[in-house]
């Protein structure tokens, strides 16, 4: 299968593109090749290409960014099912047929139109002609509807139902061949196509001839919600006869049974319409509940992502690429992980990722902030504690080791800890169980521990302030998470990261962060690290008056150390005085009136106000 993007979302939702000799581009600009046309980006926004049997995704450098799995990149690999962003649009990157895809070969034939077809609307079905033909069809096909519809109440895997649903229909219907095509979209291709084969089953899927399914059937049939019959029935006696039944549920069409045979002699009768359309609609109604359900679960997916982000880290720098290693290896085994760190570099990240790529993934990640809960309240915290155990323990509580259950227990700061808890956390990770306060009953823990700190924990045990044997039982593997200055270059691609998030989370606009910004962002020193770096973003979406972040959208504090540092005859002291000569401009021409030079000048009043105190002119 030729590797191609779908397109999921976005001006061009639907849309197939292949990759032409192992390369496409995405951008505005893009010739033959794919342009989302939603108003946003550059002349080429990244470009796929395909190098050594693997295919490389590569951005340029664009304001806008691109993202793969919902993390901004550079350049990375991508592999099958790989989700990209750009803008507003979003594509799948396919390299073979997908699974949910049907067993069959199919062909999906947009040539001439098929002239010679009758079209018989569901409800007109005619029923047989005599009175013993009704009762020995009414027999057959009661007996074959009950089988359907215990089938039905039995199977909620979405394929699975559709090759038992043709398989049943054949037991009825002398067809040769059969698909199922369902539709997301109905001016687009089937989203899924499932194929029966009645010489070879789905036993041998590459022995059965293609079935080749005419467009024009498929879509007369859900246009018209009529049933289409085609071929030797319709008087053409070397064409293929199809029957061609519209899945009408109850929100709307989704889709159709298509059958073919081969041969002169028409082996449809109407009949055979009469069974198949109340089949049509009961698999119809069930198969839209199926697919409702899918969505459900998919939007459970996604928001059970965006409350516990496995996220992977965002970088490209060397120093990422070695932690990210580091999670990978350590995340396989039970030992105990001391995560090390200045504030804001993101431990905390590290230490959900290793728990999301751990066997312990789909339980309980519990973290406990050691420097936020005051050391009375420290224990019961940990362990819980029973009913009466001290005033106000008006019943029994789980305590954080209790709640973490064989799931991971991250401990924040752990060099804050208390010097008596110190000691009961050493024998809980020695004997690995504990007893509530107030309680007498043993309590195992099953959890993984995590530690993270920002304390020279070598230079604690000195000073006396942390125990030494916690100290080797916590430090079993270790690791360091670079502070941002050390690795500067993933500056960019966080920030876009961020912005995506917040515009996303206010509903605004995004269009990029301009050149001037991200010279800002480059040269600040971040002591508080990528969570000043997340905060600074936010400030700028959530204040900001345009679809871009500029220079004037960032904290205070930032724009004051650059022009600190810059000297006065440089690029920005050469940008500041023509800025303020516009501003001069503009404002002597509406005579004083902000509202009017703001308008002059194209900009939001608020902007210019902004601008003005910036640039220090509040006193011209």
């Amino acid at each position: 299968m030729q590797p191609r993007l779908l397109v999921i979302s976005g001006s061009q939702t639907g849309t197939v593109r292949p990759l032409i000799e192992g390369h496409i581009s995405i951008g505005l600009d893009a010739g033959d090749e794919l342009c989302p046309m939603d108003g946003v980006g550059a002349r080429w926004q990244c470009r796929i290409d395909q190098v050594d049997g693997e295919f490389e995704i590569v951005d340029p450098g664009s304001h806008l960014g691109t993202f793969v799995n919902g993390i901004p990149v550079r350049h990375r690999i991508i592999v099958h099912g790989d989700t990209i962003r750009v803008g507003k649009s979003e594509f799948v990157f396919l390299v073979h047929d997908d699974e949910t895809t049907g067993t069959g070969k199919i062909l999906l034939n947009d040539g001439a139109p098929v002239a010679a077809l009758t079209t018989i609307p569901v409800e007109q079905a005619a029923a047989p002609a005599t009175f013993a033909d009704q009762v020995g069809h009414m027999a057959r096909d009661l007996t074959a509807l009950y089988r359907i519809s215990n089938i039905i109440n039995s199977i909620r895997d979405r394929e699975l139902l559709q090759r038992e649903l043709l398989q049943l229909i054949f037991e009825v219907i002398p067809a040769e061949s059969g698909a199922v095509l369902l539709f997301l979209d109905l001016d687009g291709d089937p989203s899924s196509i499932v194929t029966w084969n009645r010489q070879s089953g789905i036993r041998q899927p590459g022995a059965e001839k293609p079935i080749e399914i005419q467009r024009e059937l498929v879509h007369r049939a859900i246009w018209e919600r009529s049933a289409i019959f085609a071929g030797s029935l319709a008087g053409a006696s070397d064409a293929p006869n199809v029957l061609c039944m519209p899945l009408v549920a109850v929100e709307k069409t989704i889709g159709v049974i298509y059958l073919t045979s081969s041969g002169p002699t028409p082996p449809f009768r109407e009949d055979h319409l009469h069974f198949l359309e109340p089949v049509s609609r009961i698999a119809a109604v069930t198969l839209e509940s199926i697919l409702a359900l899918d969505g459900l679960r998919y939007e459970n997916l996604e928001l059970k992502a965006e409350m516990n982000p496995t996220g992977g880290m965002v970088g490209d720098s060397r120093q990422i690429r070695q932690v990210e290693d580091f999670t990978a290896r350590v995340s396989r085994s039970e030992s105990t992980v001391l995560i090390r760190g200045e504030s804001g570099t993101g431990k905390e990240v590290v230490a959900r990722a290793i728990h999301h790529k751990s066997p312990r993934a789909d339980r309980p990640f519990v973290a406990i902030n050691c420097a936020a809960i005051p050391e009375t309240l420290f224990e019961s915290e940990l362990f819980g504690y029973e009913k009466g155990a001290f005033t106000g323990a008006a019943g029994m509580r789980k305590g954080k080791l209790e709640a973490a259950g064989e799931g991971t227990l991250f401990l924040d700061e752990v060099g804050e800890l208390p010097s008596p808890m110190q000691a009961k956390l050493l024998r809980v990770l020695q004997q690995r169980e504990f007893e509530r306060v107030g309680g007498t009953q043993t309590i195992p823990f099953k959890a993984r521990v995590l530690a993270a700190t920002n304390k020279n924990l070598e230079q604690a045990i000195k000073a006396g302030e942390f125990r030494q044997d916690l100290y080797y039982r916590l430090n079993v593997v270790s690791v360091h998470v670079p502070p941002l200055r050390e690795h500067r270059e993933d500056i960019s691609l966080l920030a876009l990261y961020f912005a995506a998030k917040y515009a996303e989370k206010s509903k605004r606009p995004f269009k990029g962060i301009s050149l001037e910004a991200r010279r800002l962002l480059m040269g600040y020193s971040w002591p508080g690290n990528v969570r000043e770096l997340e905060n600074a973003i936010e400030h700028a979406i959530v204040l900001g008056l345009t679809e871009e972040i500029l220079p004037e959208d960032l904290p205070e504090g930032m724009l004051e150390e650059q022009s600190a540092a810059l000297p006065r005859a440089g690029y920005h002291a050469a940008l500041s005085e023509a800025r303020k000569g516009l501003i001069r401009n503009a404002l002597s021409e509406a005579k004083g009136s902000v509202a009017e030079a703001a308008r002059i000048l194209g900009i939001h009043p608020k902007y210019l106000h902004r601008l003005v105190r910036n640039l220090k002119m509040k006193a011209e």
